[in-house]
Formats: structure tokens, sequence, C-alpha cells
């Protein structure tokens, strides 16, 4: 089964990885080990761009409405995402449960629905 993990940072986090210095080194380094130690079972990620370059698009009326940013406020920011080939959710969850962003953010697993 294949199961997305959404990585949702902290603002803070978010902030690290864009600047220089200690802050953004110690950043990608615990996502780099992260990565290495996960990489058997990723088939497809991303890093995302800040939500401020985000762009939500609706119908309301039968007409299109395009509002910049993100459609919702959250104390985290949504900051990329792993796709994950596990045999079980069980296992989708111990491999999410050392993510880097746990100790500020969240991440959201779902199963992908295989289509025919």
């Amino acid at each position: 089964m294949k199961v997305m993990m959404l990585i949702q940072e902290s603002a803070e986090d978010f902030s690290a990885r864009g600047s220089e210095g200690p802050a953004a080194q110690a950043y990608w380094q615990l996502w780099q080990d992260y990565s290495a130690a996960v990489n058997d079972k990723v088939v497809a990620g991303n890093i995302l761009d800040h939500s401020d370059k985000a762009v939500t698009i609706r119908f309301e009326g039968g007409e299109r409405q395009v509002q910049d940013g993100p459609y919702a406020d959250s104390k985290e920011i949504l900051g990329g995402y792993m796709i994950f080939e596990v045999e079980t959710m069980d296992e989708a969850l111990e491999l999410a449960s050392t993510c880097p962003c746990l100790p500020k953010g969240a991440l959201e697993l779902r199963p992908l629905v295989e289509m025919s």
C-alpha cells in the first residue's frame, strides 16, 4: 500500500530551513538523516515552498475565485510530503514516528487510493 505523509512544520522550523548558519545546518542535517533512514520505503516526495506563495481556487456561483495563500490559517505550515510504500499503516506510523517535524509540528498519514 502507498501512504502519503503530509509534513506540517512549525513556523520556526520552516524559517530555519531558509536561513543560513547553524540553525539551517541543524535543520537540514536532521532531514538528511531522516531521509536516509526511510529511503528504502519512500517512492516519492518533495519540499514545498512557503505557503505565502500558494494560491487557493474555488468556484462560487459558477465563477472561479482565486485567493492568495492557503485557505486555512494554522500554526503549522505544509512543508512537504513523502509517499511510503509499506505493507501496513502500522509500518507507515513507525516510519513517521521519527520525522524531524514532530517535536513542534504534526504529520498526517493518509493511504492513497489506487486507481486502475
